[in-house]
């Protein structure tokens, strides 16, 4: 296409007598409308010229008035003249030959230097910067056309030749005003202007700019015109610095836009230093069928970090869909596959037509995501207005996404307990399975015979199975049930509870007596029986007797089973066992009559009584003879002092010290240690005092 515009702020005066008029003002004004819609090829459009405001000549306080006002309107080659106003005059010839025929030196040099200026870039126009600027050559046929203004005048013109979308500069190349000056009849003419108003004719354009309002940007997408001059995609521009105020910046579409085309959001005037300056919402209207309006906006914080200047908005066929998912709008491929610092809000909203179009559940509706490492669609946490027909999620990467129905699959919870009854303290272990297999987080809730509850979390496995174990404290009817409170893709469920009782624990049996056992045969024999019986029935009924017990045991089962063990592979070793207990039987039948002696009064002083008692008699029997031959062994001759005699005798008053003041602050830890202590100070006592004692 050849298009131009040409502005001429020209000045000459030239009179009609040799007289000059200093001092003189001449401003007539023209005003100028084109259209402020797209131009396509073919299209006859309108060109309005209007004398606006103009100030008579005065010359010596004489008024003047203006006798004729002529513009010279300009039209390149590629626009047509259809039908020129009654009484213009029409000129055909080279731009070159046009210039100079009709302008002084002095206002063709303004002309060419405005031309010029146009051509280097220099002459800026905003709206519609991605469109390429025209200028004719000086060589290129061109219509001059000549309009004489008393108020408005009007032509038609047509646009012929257009091979791209591009900005034709339409316009006035000169104003000429002629005026006579009151009854000096001096006529003086004036080439000048300015012509005001609309100088850009937009041609073919594949996306026309609109600014309804000073925070908006509407983009009209001619989506037959780009397909026709095989646009490769369409640029919504930001235009920060045409439309300083601007929070929106939307795409309209009166036609399905193709997946070849791509919708190109160009962010480059919003950036400083890689981050948004300002807080933008990129819209995507689709009005091609009433029932089938929606609209996708993107909402961008201020201060999101982006790698790039440009993001991309595809409409793509649909992925394959899995039953319970069913698409409303159509798929978007947002791009470049970034990820975001901060959440973008995605918002879509449709039309009560289409959904009962299509059958669909609003209560299901949410954003969902094609994931393609999964191959399928996955749902996002989304907000679903019914009443305002919208639906938002955030997000922080790009991918394909667009608003469906998505059905939940139906969970089932199975749950079993080890036990169904256990007793107090003893572990426990609960086992469930959720279908279909997952790894997700399980609740159980237990509720304990009082009516309270406990909740403990658990993770499933990936085959769906879940397990805790624990020990309860509490009696009683024990409940128990896996609760599952469902996700984006799942319904929640609940199991049927389990029931189980937790009794008190059985008492423990007391320890066997094994080397009696083992060396009478049987735990029935009299002897161990009257060493269980002691024990059981008057040892360990007292704080003191159950104190050393524990101790004892420590000590006793340490080693005892190695020697039952042996003895029952021995028989001569049990009847040697056997006839070594007989002494340590009487001893301890000698002791429980000084228990049941002193009992009556106080069964701690009668244990410790009887403790003394069989630790001194149990050492004579078996401690104090080998002392006696150790001593005659060794040669000990050297005269004994009464020392060893009483340390021991001092040790054991210590330990009932001690003993003493266990039982009444309630101490187990120092029962224990005294008693251990009072039955070896009591076993000391007889080698040191019959034995080790100097001969008188």
């Amino acid at each position: 296409m050849l298009p131009i515009f040409l502005i001429a702020a020209c000045s000459a005066v030239t009179p009609s007598t040799s007289r000059g008029i200093g001092g003189t003002v001449f401003k007539p004004m023209v005003h100028r409308d084109l259209p402020d819609y797209v131009i396509s090829e073919g299209e006859v459009f309108d060109v309005k010229l209007a004398l606006e405001a103009w100030q008579p000549p005065t010359w010596q306080g004489v008024a003047g008035r203006v006798k004729e006002v002529k513009v010279y309107e300009l039209l390149p080659s590629g626009v047509e003249l259809v039908e020129a106003p009654s009484g213009a005059e029409v000129w055909r010839g080279k731009l070159s030959d046009a210039l100079a025929s009709m302008l002084s030196s002095e206002a063709k040099v303004e002309v060419e230097d405005f031309i010029n200026n146009v051509r280097g870039g220099m002459v800026e126009v905003p709206r519609y910067p991605h469109l390429p600027i025209y200028v004719a050559s000086s060589d290129e046929e061109v219509v001059l056309l000549v309009l004489t203004i008393n108020d408005t005048v009007e032509y038609k013109a047509k646009i012929v030749d257009a091979t791209q979308p591009l900005k034709i500069f339409m316009g006035s190349v000169v104003l000429e005003a002629e005026y006579e000056a009151g009854h000096v009849r001096m006529e003086v003419k004036r080439y000048g202007g300015p012509v005001t108003g609309d100088f850009v004719l937009h041609v073919n354009a594949p996306v026309d700019v609109k600014v309804p309002e000073p925070t908006k940007i509407e983009c009209w997408v001619n989506v037959s015109m780009a397909l026709s001059k095989g646009l490769g995609q369409v640029v919504a521009p930001a235009m920060l610095s045409y439309v300083p105020d601007v929070k929106e910046i939307a795409v309209m579409l009166r036609e399905r836009l193709p997946e070849t085309i791509p919708i190109v959001f160009d962010l480059s005037e919003g950036l400083e230093n890689g981050r948004l300056s300002k807080q933008l919402r990129l819209t995507v209207v689709n009005q091609t069928v009433p029932e089938e309006k929606f609209k996708l906006c993107l909402e961008l914080p201020q201060g999101l970090s982006l790698a790039v200047s440009q993001l991309v908005v595809k409409v793509v066929e649909e992925p394959p869909t899995e039953p319970q998912v069913k698409i409303l709008l159509e798929v978007f491929d947002l791009g470049p596959r970034l990820s975001f610092d901060k959440p973008v809000t995605l918002n879509f909203t449709y039309t009560d037509e289409l959904v009962f179009k299509l059958g669909i559940d609003e209560d299901k509706l949410c954003v969902v995501f094609y994931d393609e490492d999964a191959g399928r669609w996955r749902p996002l946490e989304s907000y679903v207005d019914v009443s305002a027909n919208c639906v938002c999620a955030n997000v922080t990467h790009f991918t394909r996404f667009t608003v469906a129905e998505y059905s939940k699959k139906a969970t089932a919870l199975s749950l079993t307990t080890s036990l169904v009854k256990v007793q107090q303290g003893s572990m426990i272990t609960i086992t469930g399975n959720i279908s279909p297999a997952m790894s997700t987080n399980i609740k159980l809730v237990f509720t304990r015979p009082d009516g309270s509850t406990m909740i403990v979390e658990v993770v499933s496995d990936e085959d769906g199975s879940f397990s805790y174990s624990f020990k309860p404290e509490v009696e009683g009817s024990w409940s128990v049930k896996a609760v599952f409170e469902g996700d984006l893709e799942h319904e929640a469920s609940t199991s049927e509870a389990a029931i189980f009782t937790v009794e008190a624990p059985a008492p423990s049996p007391m320890p066997r007596c094994l080397i009696a056992t083992a060396a009478f045969g049987s735990e029935l024999e009299g002897p161990v029986r009257f060493l269980r019986c002691f024990r059981d029935c008057k040892v360990v009924n007292t704080r003191g007797g159950s104190a050393f017990m524990k101790v004892f045991n420590a000590w006793y089962y340490s080693w005892s089973p190695y020697v039952a063990s042996v003895e029952y592979s021995n028989d001569g070793l049990r009847t040697a066992v056997r006839y070594a207990l007989y002494p340590l039987i009487g001893s301890l039948m000698i002791s429980q009559q000084v228990y049941d002696a002193l009992s009556w009064c106080n069964a701690e002083l009668a244990i410790v009584a009887a403790g003394v008692v069989a630790s001194m008699m149990i050492s004579l029997v078996y401690i104090t003879p080998f002392t006696f031959l150790l001593k005659k062994a060794l040669r000990m001759d050297t005269p004994w002092t009464r020392t060893p005699t009483k340390v021991a005798a001092s040790w054991l008053v210590g330990s009932l010290a001690m003993h003493s003041l266990g039982l009444l602050l309630g101490a187990d830890l120092a029962l224990k240690l005294s008693s251990t202590c009072i039955v070896l100070a009591s076993m000391a006592l007889p080698p040191s005092i019959l034995a080790l004692r100097k001969a008188a």
